[in-house]
């Protein structure tokens, strides 16, 4: 392809992704710069794989990040008129070292997905619209350009719908009752905001790590 014509077509996709990029991020993500024609492939690959594995950190650590067990429930069983002594008798003294006066209970918490996912203004993933944009100075194939395009694209979709399913699940059931610890499993296969959140994340990796990849090569 000739050069003037690459550099055209450069131009185009860039104002194409940055459209792409404008209307799919949340506001709070930042605007979009102008490209740079001096950039460092490291300076922009960097951020690129921190978030990549910031986010990967997140599923491989996905039931500790959502779910929340720091709540102590009486049983049930006790609170019953009949059981009323036997109530009294283990809020004792002795109480505190007795585990069965209550049980752990739990609730799923969508905290740590919104912080990985940079809506506190915090970590890798804040500002990786920018170098999205900024590395398109890099790539010289127009093939892996339309390869890159359409993988920064769905990045974008897939971390605005785990957004989007992150912020819903704190309203979820499971967020604002309580559960038994053991059903954790059950709990985490039945809620299907969380499985869109994880699913969606998941998306935005692979295809991140399909930019990573092109960036290496060009």
């Amino acid at each position: 392809m000739p050069k003037n014509l690459h550099s055209s077509r450069r131009e185009w996709t860039s104002t194409i992704l940055g459209s792409i990029l404008a209307t799919t991020l949340p506001a709070t993500w930042g605007a979009l710069p102008s490209p740079s024609h001096a950039v460092d492939k490291e300076e922009i690959a960097a951020p690129i794989r921190a978030a990549a594995k910031a986010l990967q950190a997140l599923l491989d650590n996905w039931e500790e990040s959502v779910i929340d067990c720091n709540y102590a429930d009486v049983p049930r069983e006790l609170l019953e008129t009949k059981n009323k002594e036997q109530l009294l008798e283990k809020a004792s003294t002795f109480a505190l070292f007795d585990k069965s006066v209550s049980v752990v209970t739990c609730k799923t918490n969508n905290k740590k997905i919104r912080d990985y996912l940079g809506r506190t203004g915090l970590g890798p993933v804040v500002g990786l619209d920018k170098k999205l944009r900024l590395a398109l100075d890099l790539i010289d194939d127009p093939d892996d350009l339309d390869a890159y395009v359409a993988a920064t694209e769905t990045i974008q979709q897939a971390l605005s719908r785990a957004d989007s399913y992150s912020y819903t699940a704190g309203g979820d059931y499971s967020a604002l009752n309580n559960f038994a610890k053991e059903e954790t499993a059950k709990v985490l296969e039945s809620n299907g905001n969380l499985k869109q959140v994880r699913q969606s994340i998941q998306l935005a990796i692979d295809n991140l790590n399909v930019v990573l990849k092109i960036i290496s090569k060009s």
